[in-house]
């Protein structure tokens, strides 16, 4: 969310998201990411970008949802 330009590699983000001793395969990071996918759009417009062969960055920044 505070590099939302900069393209984030599986390995970035399993570094980021994971300790150190566990054993994540780059698959579980698409997984999660559909899971987040999905809860968003309930809310709003995809903002996550995938780079195909790369990894992930963010569209735009969310803006809040008024009520």
């Amino acid at each position: 969310m505070r590099t939302p330009d900069i393209v984030h590699s599986r390995e970035d983000l399993i570094a980021a998201g994971w300790p150190r001793e566990a054993e994540v395969e780059p698959r579980t990071v698409d997984i999660h990411i559909g899971h987040i996918r999905r809860a968003l759009n309930r809310y709003g417009p995809n903002i996550i970008r995938t780079v195909r062969s790369v990894g992930y960055s963010l569209d735009e920044v969310a803006k809040p949802i008024q009520t």
